[in-house]
């Protein structure tokens, strides 16, 4: 792509070459200067990228030493001891991960992020960081943002991605996992270790609110929480490592580079002082605003943060170091049609050489359109020239909610409030986007889905009561997050019933899986039963180049439906093949009684041609949906099929097929117009039902509104 320089007018030109760190930095440090304070950002990515083919041989090519050395410098210069808290983290997480069978760059890509994955709270203010006592909503809300502001940082700094994805995970999914937060994509091992290492440290070091816990104070607390905030695994490593090892061997750090990194330097103290100064505008641009992203001057994204994933479904990874254009990021007016490209925000800045502010509607990711005001921000320095461009956006759906809201009200909305898992919602959105994922170019990833299903629950309920019930689910829910620590995502369906996503998994390693949980089910302990152990059926499917959503469940409802008739406490598993010779129709012999099959007839006397019109009002009335029809035969179906195929409590989710046979006409008078006509009505469900009861009885009511449109009687 041209140099952006070459669209933008009058004294707008692209720098050139690039200037000192301090300096740019100094250029920067105005309060009330947006691009200037941006600038300072942007400083940092051009050091990284003018020494990105420079030999490293400490740190491998994984981050810039000066950026790195200016990133502690600034963290010192906040609190010297998150500095301290970051080299031990850095040193236990190494070790353990050693004792693992690490080595080589991986061993420094977790090094690195151990280093960095505090480096947001160098803009924490002074009455939050060091509060004596616990933190009100409104600065745990703040305190929370930290890692955006690390990520934000650490993508400009042109940092390793694994470093990027290592402090992401450790902070977004181990810290809030119990909350019902979830990162879609397999969670790295280092991010697990890094969590683990983080979390140790932090329980055995003194703080100003609490004095440092023992070595097994900190074990039962990581043991506690093992499989919701911290891999069961790891925990298990980390005390077999520190019983083979002895205390005391994670004090010293291992990189000699960062040892010693002070701010005595004048240069150093003026880059950790504007340093602080970026980071706390930063906290302004995470906490006011949904989204923001930065553009070089090659108009090449350098961060894309993680508001910017919500609002558009775009991540960093597909974004960052692709150039910006319109055609992907689609901007539109109040009636959804495509901006012209002289009125993008963008080149309308890059024409006048001054901020914008822009009314408009951008394009999710799913095609879906939101209302946006955008603040396009070019950031030049003293003189003129242009580094970059910043856009910052704000979703006006949201507006009037403060961010905790905001986040409240998602949390709530994806999560079941009893297991504390992803619910129904969240699994369909989620699969969704897993199989969007699959026909992206090079996504092909191995991608499963396990069905789970406690049996005989109903009479756990009836013989202990529903408080053990609850009990049950808690504890079986707990148990598949300790389980499925690799990237799964667990969630509860409704009742007995939970599905797991499995990402970058096959067949027969989600097979494994499954049956690991279905050992692990049977091994549960819970003082409600009193005695009583539990068991569990699966039903596990891969997804295959042409599955929907509806396929790939389907095929792993129908695992655990035979799982199910075939005595229960087992997994079983389908593919495309075997799922189609399942479903050939029975022959006349195999003809059995069906719980889940509902026949009956009655005759009508009605007029020529009138048998169509009387089905045709009872389609209209009832919304259904015609699947075939001849002259003697009609198939419908009636009600909505959900993506995980389970009947819900009103009849609209209550989805049947409906199967009329009309019989030929009889006229028993020649003199009139009137017929008796036999008409058979057969019901089977669709989807998932487990009470016979639910269905017949659902049945039963639509055959009798079938009737009540041709005054018929039922046949005897």
């Amino acid at each position: 792509m041209a140099n952006a320089g070459n669209a933008a007018a009058g004294s707008v030109r692209t720098g050139s070459g690039s200037p000192g760190l301090a300096e740019m930095l100094s250029l920067s440090s105005h309060p009330s200067d947006s691009s200037r304070t941006l600038l300072g950002l942007m400083a940092l990515s051009h050091k990284a990228r003018s020494n990105e083919q420079s030999e490293n041989q400490i740190l491998e090519g994984v981050v810039d030493g000066g950026v790195l050395r200016s990133l502690l410098s600034a963290l010192h210069f906040r609190d010297s001891a998150t500095v301290r808290h970051a080299r031990r983290t850095a040193s236990l997480a190494t070790a353990l991960a050693s004792f693992l069978g690490w080595d080589g760059r991986p061993l420094k890509v977790l090094e690195v992020a151990a280093l960095l994955h505090d480096i947001g709270k160098i803009g924490v203010p002074d009455t939050i960081l060091f509060k004596p006592t616990e933190l009100s909503p409104d600065e745990t809300e703040l305190m929370v943002l930290h890692c955006n502001i690390a990520l934000d940082v650490l993508q400009a700094c042109r940092v390793d991605h694994e470093v990027v994805d290592f402090v992401a995970h450790t902070h977004g999914y181990f810290r809030r996992a119990g909350e019902g937060y979830s990162i879609r994509g397999t969670i790295p091992i280092g991010a697990r270790i890094l969590a683990v290492a983080d979390a140790y440290d932090s329980l055995r070091s003194a703080h100003i609110y609490r004095e440092g816990k023992s070595h097994d104070e900190a074990m039962a607390f990581l043991s506690k929480n093992a499989g919701t905030q911290y891999d069961g695994n790891i925990v298990s490593a980390l005390k077999r490592w520190h019983d083979e090892k002895g205390a005391g061997q994670y004090q010293a750090g291992q990189m000699d580079l960062t040892m010693g990194s002070t701010t005595s330097n004048p240069i150093e103290a003026l880059e950790a002082s504007t340093l602080c100064h970026i980071f706390n505008y930063l906290y302004l641009l995470e906490s006011l605003y949904d989204g923001f992203y930065l553009l070089d001057s090659d108009l090449q994204a350098v961060v894309w943060n993680r508001g910017m994933e919500s609002l558009l479904g775009y991540q960093a990874h597909e974004m960052l170091n692709q150039p910006w254009t319109g055609r992907e990021l689609a901007y539109a007016d109040a009636e959804c049609k495509p901006l012209a490209d002289n009125l993008l925000p963008l080149h309308r800045v890059l024409a006048m050489g001054r901020a914008v502010t822009t009314m408009a509607k951008v394009k999710h990711a799913d095609g879906t359109w939101k209302d946006v005001e955008i603040q396009t921000v070019p950031l030049l320095d003293s003189q003129r020239h242009l580094y970059g461009v910043a856009e910052i956006i704000r979703d006006l759906a949201r507006a009037g909610k403060k961010p905790q809201e905001f986040r409240e009200l998602r949390l709530a909305a994806t999560r079941d409030a009893l297991t504390l898992v992803a619910n129904r919602g969240e699994l369909e959105t989620q699969l969704a986007l897993y199989l969007r994922d699959q026909t992206k170019p090079g996504g092909s990833t191995p991608f499963s889905v396990i069905f789970v299903d406690v049996d005989h629950f109903k009479s756990v309920n009836d013989t202990f009561g529903h408080a053990a019930g609850d009990r049950v689910l808690v504890e079986l829910a707990r148990m598949m997050q300790h389980e499925m620590y690799s990237g799964e995502l667990v969630g509860r369906y409704g009742g007995e019933e939970f599905v797991i996503l499995c990402p970058d998994s096959d067949l027969a390693t989600a097979f494994n899986r499954a049956e690991r949980l279905r050992n692990s089910v049977m091994k549960l302990d819970i003082p409600e039963l009193k005695g009583r152990k539990l068991t569990a059926s699966l039903g596990v499917a891969q997804f295959v180049t042409g599955d929907t959503p509806e396929t790939i469940v389907q095929r792993a409802d129908a695992a655990l439906y035979q799982a199910k008739h075939k005595g229960r406490n087992q997994t079983l598993s389908l593919t495309p093949e075997q799922l189609a010779a399942a479903d050939k129709p029975p022959t006349p012999t195999e003809k059995t009684a069906d719980p889940f099959l509902f026949t009956s007839g009655f005759q009508a006397v009605i007029g020529h041609g009138m048998v169509i019109y009387k089905l045709g009002g009872f389609v209209t009335d009832r919304d259904a949906k015609l699947l075939k029809i001849q002259e003697d035969h009609v198939r419908m179906q009636v009600g909505t099929v959900s993506l995980f195929r389970y009947w819900g409590s009103d009849e609209r989710s209550q989805p049947v097929e409906m199967e009329i046979k009309i019989g030929k006409p009889v006229n028993h008078n020649s003199r009139s117009a009137s017929v008796k006509v036999e008409i058979d009505v057969s019901i089977r469900p669709l989807g998932r039902i487990r009470q016979p009861e639910i269905f017949q009885e659902r049945s039963k009511k639509l055959f009798t509104e079938l009737r009540a449109y041709f005054f018929a009687e039922v046949m005897v």
